[in-house]
């Protein structure tokens, strides 16, 4: 999956990576339970990897471009506010728990469709 998903530009920041393919493994890891559970459903024997059968459906739906550009966005707003010190540590565990917050919210809006039984 790492090599798949390794599409990422390597001018993105560290944090970004992270965000970046920690966001395409929790959407990729419940597009598979899906799709686990619905092969259970249907009592379907398959040798087919459901990770690979999502993550292929990740890649080439709108969704991964969508996340991209939002966290890109999302992660560059928070890098902007940290990168000058910051003096009152409450103001900046607050950007970082906004910053997770946000990276939740993506997830969550560009979830892939269940698959249909």
């Amino acid at each position: 999956m790492w090599s798949t998903l390794r599409f990422l530009p390597s001018e993105l920041s560290t944090l970004e990576k992270i965000m970046q393919l920690g966001s395409a493994a929790v959407i990729i890891f419940e597009n598979t339970f899906y799709l686990l559970d619905q092969r259970r459903y249907l009592k379907q024997e398959s040798s087919v990897h459901l990770v690979h059968v999502a993550l292929q459906q990740y890649i080439s739906s709108p969704n991964a471009a969508a996340v991209r550009e939002a966290l890109n966005s999302t992660v560059h707003t928070y890098e902007a506010g940290s990168s000058q010190w910051i003096a009152e540590l409450a103001k900046h565990t607050q950007k970082k728990a906004d910053l997770i917050e946000t990276v939740a919210e993506n997830v969550l809006k560009h979830r892939l469709p269940r698959p249909e039984v």
